[in-house]
């Protein structure tokens, strides 16, 4: 169960960014931009990407949702826990396993990077631009896992879907008018909900 009054257990990230809009709005923008626009990097390996942080940081709402965004876009979940495991034994292009190591260390312990790091994305054949666009990743999930995290908002199976289902289509922006619909918006969330827990049962 969540941490605060105005969440419950069918809770997801949308239900605190649209609670402080003021705030938090800007950050739909934010992810949109880091997420899908123009990169050196897929769509797939930023959700992977954004998957693998999360894993790191056992953050269960925003690694469920992720690795199922990354499902839509056909990476196999076997995948992005092989790479939490091990990163070098993991069955992915070799030339993307030091951006990984470079995230794993953002994550884990950012203060000990240093130039080596880098040099060997770059020695992989990655450009500066696509680091910074590997690391803009890092750092928003690293924000995103402890505003998670911090209001125990932990979701499900069924969430997840429902979120992988919604960005993988959509992408992270939201319209300017959405907390005039939060109510309605909700009563959806949770009828779409309701339909896929009978669907598998």
């Amino acid at each position: 169960m969540p941490f605060f009054q105005h969440l419950d257990d069918h809770s997801d990230i949308t239900d605190i960014t649209f609670n402080d809009r003021k705030r938090l709005g800007p950050l739909d923008k934010v992810a949109h931009r880091i997420m899908r626009g123009e990169s050196p990097l897929s769509t797939a390996e930023k959700e992977i990407m954004a998957a693998f942080v999360s894993g790191l940081n056992a953050c269960q709402f925003c690694y469920g949702s992720h690795a199922a965004v990354a499902a839509q876009f056909g990476v196999e979940t076997d995948i992005i826990e092989q790479l939490i495991e091990d990163i070098d034994q993991a069955p992915i292009n070799d030339k993307l396993k030091p951006i990984f190591h470079y995230l794993k260390k953002l994550t884990v312990s950012p203060s000990k990077l240093v130039q080596k790091d880098v040099d060997t994305v770059l020695a992989a054949g990655w450009t500066e631009e696509a680091l910074y666009h590997a690391m803009l990743i890092g750092c928003l999930f690293n924000f995103y896992n402890r505003l998670l995290d911090g209001h125990g908002v932990k979701g499900n199976t069924f969430i997840y879907q429902l979120g992988g289902d919604h960005l993988s289509k959509n992408g992270y922006g939201v319209p300017w008018f959405i907390s005039l619909i939060k109510k309605p918006l909700r009563k959806n969330k949770l009828k779409r909900l309701a339909k896929l827990k009978n669907s598998a049962a």
